[in-house]
């Protein structure tokens, strides 16, 4: 599944953590959003939410307006989210979500560097 979906403790943060590879086609996201919803629903504290793209080369137009959507929707569910990418693509598309739905995303420039910043 694109992309890899998993909690994952993070120093000692618990995180929803997404590895994003290659494209993000519509399909994908909304497969995703579908399996993220059921997660976050099941834990009754906000979620931290950490989007590891550095192997993620681009995303579909429709799967950015569905993700957009699914943000802005639970939104009031998110602590944050932080988003690992050194691609200028990537971050500006982050950005876009992240305005569209309200929330700030963080943005990271490898792993190492959000591990800190958590």
């Amino acid at each position: 599944m694109n992309p890899k979906i998993e909690w994952c403790n993070i120093k000692t943060r618990r995180c929803l953590f997404l590895q994003f590879d290659g494209n993000l086609s519509e399909e994908d996201a909304e497969k995703a959003i579908s399996r993220i919803t059921s997660m976050i629903e099941a834990v009754p504290d906000k979620v931290l939410m950490v989007w590891e793209c550095s192997r993620m080369t681009s995303f579909d137009k429709g799967a950015r307006d569905a993700w957009q959507k699914f943000i802005k929707a639970v939104r009031s569910r998110l602590e944050a989210i932080h988003l690992v990418s050194k691609k200028l693509v990537i971050r500006v598309g982050a950005y876009a979500v992240g305005s569209y739905a309200g929330i700030r995303i963080t943005t990271w420039g490898d792993m190492y560097e959000c591990s800190v910043g958590l």
